[in-house]
């Protein structure tokens, strides 16, 4: 089923939490609904879902608007972080409750719903679980369950808000690849709001970066982390080194470091800013030609293949971040202390808002 949000803007008093958002999802898309606290994501799932209704604007389930229709009536599944399982009912009751409650001309027999229970908790790896309560089960077990109880209906969307906040990392990472194959099953459109910057970039079909009540980026994953259209966007996803300089003739100054933009020509002394991925900065022991820095040592961070290196700059005693691959980390012999030289390779400038080209 294709989503439609049309110019919907949302305020709760003063507070201006949706600012004219516009977005199309296509039918069967996974879509991340990304940002900080405060960003308005979970304002707006909850209107897609019918449980808030808009200031301004539409909504429209494949071409029929259905903004003044009930959350009920919408045939939408939701999945809260906090699970939401009714402590009373068993693993088998709480995903079958959907189809009891149905009106009695929709409901299936006792005999469907049973098939379709165990049918459900096997997919989600839970069969053997179907007569325990959801005080017996791990918080990665009872979100399983939650999902199976959403499933369940077969809904035409499916939301969910945080499913994965309050679990460990290690649940989180098995549960992101599991909702990855359980979405290509079903082919459900499904939006799910997240402010874990991995967990998007890892499940998502596309990604809808959002800040302060509006939408700052729409992509996939690789189009919004390599081609950040805003310095929100590349500051906010994934780790980011940010050089706050003058513009002067072709060039970037930021203390003694002299990085080449040769599409901002201004010659005028405007601020800008770059920013440069920790990956995307060189470390040699010798100068490697222009735009090249002194550095020194601060902390080795080794993780896995990749180490991280923290340095202050001799010029200005900021704090930098490299990422270098081991091998590269052995080559360099690298130590607490030492003097370095670190070159960006690849780096993004963005000029102020009234910098005319």
């Amino acid at each position: 089923m294709s989503i439609v949000i049309d110019h919907v803007s949302k305020s709760f008093g003063t507070f201006q939490a949706l600012s004219d958002i516009n977005l199309d999802i296509q039918t069967g898309e996974l879509v991340a609904l990304l940002g900080p606290s405060g960003s308005g994501k979970t304002s707006l799932l909850r209107i897609i879902a019918g449980l808030e209704a808009p200031d301004h604007g539409s909504i429209r389930f494949d071409h029929k608007d259905i903004t003044s229709i009930t959350a009920k009536e919408r045939g939408v599944g939701f999945v809260f972080q906090h699970y939401a399982l009714f402590r009373h009912m068993t693993v088998f009751e709480n995903v079958a409750y959907g189809l009891k409650v149905k009106p009695r001309k929709e409901r299936p027999s006792r005999k469907i719903i049973k098939e379709k229970v165990h049918e459900l908790l096997d997919l989600v790896k839970l069969g053997s679980l179907a007569d325990r309560y959801p005080s017996q089960l791990s918080g990665g077990q009872r979100q399983r369950v939650a999902l199976a109880r959403a499933l369940a209906v077969e809904p035409k969307v499916l939301l969910l808000d945080e499913p994965f906040g309050a679990l460990d990392a290690k649940v989180r990472k098995e549960l992101r690849r599991w909702l990855r194959r359980l979405h290509d099953e079903f082919q459900i459109s499904s939006i799910f709001v997240t402010h874990d910057q991995e967990e998007a970039l890892d499940v998502a079909d596309k990604i809808v970066v959002m800040n302060q009540g509006r939408i700052e980026q729409i992509g996939t994953p690789i189009e919004v982390y390599e081609n950040p259209q805003t310095p929100f966007v590349y500051d906010f996803l994934g780790s980011v080194n940010i050089f706050k300089g003058r513009l002067h003739e072709g060039t970037l100054v930021h203390g003694d470091l002299v990085l080449n933009t040769p599409d901002l020509t201004n010659s005028g002394g405007s601020e800008a800013s770059a920013y440069v991925r920790p990956h995307d900065l060189t470390i040699s022991k010798e100068i490697q030609g222009d735009e090249t820095v002194r550095a020194t040592v601060n902390h080795l961070h080794i993780v896995g293949a990749v180490v991280r290196v923290e340095l202050i700059r001799a010029d200005t005693d900021e704090y930098v971040e490299a990422e270098i691959t081991k091998e590269r980390y052995r080559d360099l012999s690298l130590k607490v202390g030492e003097s370095v030289y670190i070159k960006p390779r690849h780096l993004k400038v963005f000029p102020p808002e009234d910098y005319v080209i």
